[in-house]
């Protein structure tokens, strides 16, 4: 874990005069034999917690600055807005051209033990849990005083500061805290994407999108196509139907090779 300098005394000036909690995790994850690493931003303000990839933060600050609309897509996958104090999530997902919202309450049940460790100056205490077809273990520091964690993950009396499942597909490190003296907005990004509202789907609905969309991903190409369009694919021009049924069996290769869902139980049935 990386220096968090001043920590304490930051988080406890903030609790009084700050609106947003910001905490910046390293997220590692395994996607088919490969390994991806990323930060991913942890927002606690009074009304809402919330979860996204660092990148948007980058986007949103040059978007900003220059005045031009600059935007990025999720590579964790982990967009999450839950309530406050509450186990109820909504978590944000793309699926081919579209935006989704899946509603769920998610309650962690976790074991807490014994067993303690020093981090830098923090003392942690480890808890596990079971959740989405995988085993957890947590770090967590009780001189913290948010009952939070990266994704869904909360309901330790303390901020987690560490977490990982038991096959190591997914470890999350805290490395970095900061407040900002507002509440910082994420509408533009997260709430929606770029000004597009999410489409409010079931888990099975979103299983059926993904399905349609992995058998025919190119629809929308292929209709832009028979206009007149050019279409590019991976730096390469189309220029036949031909050429997306070979462009289709490579995405249908790549999507099951890399695809590891964080929670199991919700994994989409790809055939």
């Amino acid at each position: 874990m990386k220096k968090l300098t001043t920590f304490l005394f930051i988080l406890w000036f903030g609790i009084i005069f700050s609106q947003t909690h910001r905490f910046i995790y390293e997220l590692q994850m395994k996607w088919g034999d490969e390994t991806e690493k990323m930060n991913m931003v942890l927002d606690i303000d009074k009304d809402f917690v919330k979860f996204y990839d660092y990148d948007f933060l980058v986007y949103d600050s040059i978007s900003k600055k220059t005045g031009e609309h600059h935007q990025t897509g999720s590579i964790s996958e982990q967009l999450i807005l839950r309530k406050a104090n509450t186990f109820e999530n909504k978590h944000f997902l793309f699926g081919g051209f579209d935006y989704f919202v899946i509603e769920t309450k998610d309650k962690i049940n976790w074991k807490l033990e014994p067993e303690t460790k020093n981090v830098e100056e923090y003392h942690l205490q480890k808890a596990i849990t079971d959740y989405g077809e995988r085993h957890w273990t947590a770090w967590f520091c009780t001189e913290i005083p948010f009952q939070e964690g990266p994704y869904k993950f909360r309901g330790l009396p303390g901020l987690i500061f560490e977490l990982s499942d038991d096959k190591n597909d997914f470890e999350y490190s805290l490395i970095k805290s900061k407040n900002l003296p507002k509440t910082f907005d994420t509408t533009d990004f997260l709430e929606t994407y770029y000004g597009e509202s999410p489409i409010k789907v079931s888990l099975k609905q979103y299983h059926k999108k993904m399905i349609e969309h992995y058998n025919n991903p190119f629809v929308e190409p292929k209709e832009a196509l028979k206009r007149g369009a050019i279409i590019k694919i991976d730096g390469k021009q189309i220029t036949s139907p031909e050429q997306f049924d070979q462009k289709r069996k490579q995405t249908q290769e790549r999507t099951k090779k890399y695809y590891n869902p964080i929670e199991l139980d919700k994994a989409i049935p790809y055939p």
